[in-house]
């Protein structure tokens, strides 16, 4: 029930946290205004401004807790981020040991970029994105990469690296399509 607050935009979750805390508060103060007018007042006895600290303990608690979770969610977004696009810029730097296949190394991963930017990202923050398969256009440069013939040691090198960051760059994004 409460798991579309953590959906929300902070300045939505901020003011409906705010109102239930408001509205709790003057339910107490209206029940108990209702109680003395009835007569009962001396059952009650005076009231305290300590009564409605146990509210702003519930009011801590809930912000804290759904803070705590956002602040994890986004250090592991960022974290997955910065991972991928240290695997792809890897990726960039060590095609240039494949003159032949650069060309189309580089042009894999701008429209892997421009995929990311202009379909993923956008689907993500509507709340529509599905990523259930790896990314193609990463297992196609896999492709490449491993189609690559060999001439040196320095190209064998370079090849195994590049598969390992390629795999860097799979295994950072396994999160979102896993």
């Amino acid at each position: 029930m409460i798991t579309w607050l953590a959906d929300t935009s902070l300045a939505l979750l901020t003011a409906v946290i705010f109102f239930a805390v408001y509205l709790a508060a003057a339910v107490v103060l209206v029940v108990l205004y209702l109680v003395r007018r009835s007569g009962h007042a001396a059952a009650l006895g005076p009231l305290s401004p300590g009564l409605l600290s146990p509210l702003g303990l519930i009011f801590g608690l809930l912000v804290g807790f759904l803070v705590a979770d956002v602040w994890s969610d986004r250090a592991q977004a960022a974290t997955a981020v910065g991972q991928e696009a240290s695997a792809l810029r890897d990726v960039d730097l060590l095609s240039s040991a494949f003159p032949a296949q650069q060309p189309q190394i580089r042009q894999l991963l701008r429209d892997q970029i421009d995929e990311y930017v202009a379909g993923e990202w956008p689907r993500m923050a509507d709340g529509q994105g599905t990523l259930t398969l790896a990314p193609a256009l990463l297992v196609q440069i896999r492709g490449v990469v491993l189609g690559v013939p060999i001439q040196s040691d320095g190209q064998r090198v370079a090849q195994d690296r590049l598969e390992t960051s390629i795999d860097r760059a799979l295994e950072a994004a396994a999160p979102a399509w896993r």
